[in-house]
């Protein structure tokens, strides 16, 4: 990950997956949130990075190993500071990502493993303080077996598109996949959403409904735009005149 990267990863992590959503709003953000993805353990603020990929395939008896070899170890062995494994299973099958895996992975500064599958050894994977995101855990293998078949290239994970370069965001509230044209952006333009929703918040905290202050009705918008200036609220009969409610 060259130094820019890093710089974007760090900042992309201080923004919740709804606020991304709501940037990425016309850009389809309902086609980026993962399906039935979450957090394995607890998780404070979010994890971002770009995303590494696996597929996997469901064996049969003819089947049964990649033509590439052992593709997943391969993967995190190869995984570099501040990436993100990205599993696709098709939402089937065993368990793909256990303790001893994770301990070779956060070896190498991976930052969070997603997946539509299943994982294993929940508590254990915790202490090493790798964030787990996936389908739900099985303490043993079950199912279909699986195939690590193919690394680095596109795969879909809880129903997403997820390409090689893309990047995931990943908090308590879901996973999403964010492609990297898109990513600098986004964090660009986090910090005026935040400033806007600061604003609404103390307002609320005030007393004011919520349809005179959020959204931002266009009325109220200049005295935003003076608070943003001079850092003072506007007072309770500015902002009931804005919203057209000074009686």
């Amino acid at each position: 990950m060259t130094e820019g990267d890093d710089i974007l990863r760090r900042k992309l992590a201080t923004i919740p997956t709804s606020f991304a959503a709501d940037l990425l709003r016309k850009h389809g953000a309902d086609r980026l949130l993962m399906r039935d993805v979450r957090p394995m353990q607890g998780v404070t603020g979010s994890v971002a990075g770009p995303a590494r990929t696996l597929r996997f395939l469901p064996s049969r008896s003819d089947v049964t190993a990649s033509p590439a070899g052992n593709v997943r170890m391969k993967l995190i062995d190869s995984a570099r500071p501040g990436e993100v494994l990205v599993f696709d299973t098709m939402a089937g099958g065993g368990p793909v990502f256990g303790d001893m895996v994770a301990l070779r992975a956060v070896k190498n500064g991976v930052a969070a493993l997603v997946t539509d599958g299943k994982v294993r050894d929940v508590a254990a994977v915790a202490e090493l303080g790798l964030p787990l995101f996936a389908a739900g855990t099985a303490p043993a293998p079950s199912g279909a077996p699986m195939i690590a078949w193919e690394a680095d290239g596109p795969i879909q994970c809880g129903g997403v598109l997820v390409m090689p370069g893309d990047w995931i965001l990943a908090d308590g509230d879901g996973v999403m996949a964010i492609p990297r044209g898109l990513v600098a952006d986004m964090v660009a333009r986090a910090g005026a959403l935040v400033d806007e929703e600061v604003f609404c918040q103390q307002l609320l905290h005030r007393g004011h409904a919520l349809v005179e202050v959020f959204p931002i009705p266009a009325g109220l918008r200049p005295l935003y735009e003076r608070y943003l200036g001079d850092g003072k609220l506007p007072s309770e009969a500015e902002v009931r005149a804005a919203s057209g409610r000074s009686g």
